[in-house]
């Protein structure tokens, strides 16, 4: 895989993670993360560079270990690492956000499944963008070219 690549695929799921969380958190769970306001960090404390930083982290970690999993080359594989990926973040955040504070288990599962999703489309993301060399020659969507590979 070439560095270009491996930046398009990492910039895409960093885009992607972008709008995601603005829709999911800003607009359809915004009434239910309110319940968060008592304990949360004010807003004028918040680092916005923080959280890009966070975002673009996450995404790369992502895209490297779905190059080094068994899974990569294809769509399938790319779901597979997405909800594997999702499990691990749903049990050291969700799940340890419901331990820690007093929020609604509800809101708990819709974090989960919102990210599930999100996750699942990060590896059909990095699927379709990257080319996984194999012994037997390339697999995955598309050789530089733009054909299938």
């Amino acid at each position: 895989m070439t560095p270009k690549r491996f930046c398009l695929a990492a910039t895409s799921i960093f885009l992607f993670a972008l709008l995601w969380n603005a829709l999911v958190h800003l607009v359809i769970l915004r009434e239910a993360n309110s319940v968060l306001a008592a304990f949360a960090r004010p807003a004028a404390e918040r680092s916005l560079v923080l959280s890009l930083v966070q975002t673009i982290a996450l995404s790369v970690v992502f895209l490297f270990t779905y190059l080094q999993s068994r899974y990569a080359g294809s769509l399938r594989g790319g779901l597979v690492h997405g909800v594997l990926f999702a499990a691990i973040a749903g049990l050291l955040v969700d799940l340890n956000q419901y331990i820690l504070y007093p929020i609604p288990a509800w809101l708990v599962v819709a974090w989960f499944a919102f990210g599930l999703v999100e996750f699942c489309v990060y590896g059909l993301l990095a699927a379709l963008l990257c080319r996984v060399e194999t012994t037997g020659g390339t697999t995955g969507a598309n050789n530089d070219d733009g054909t299938p590979g």
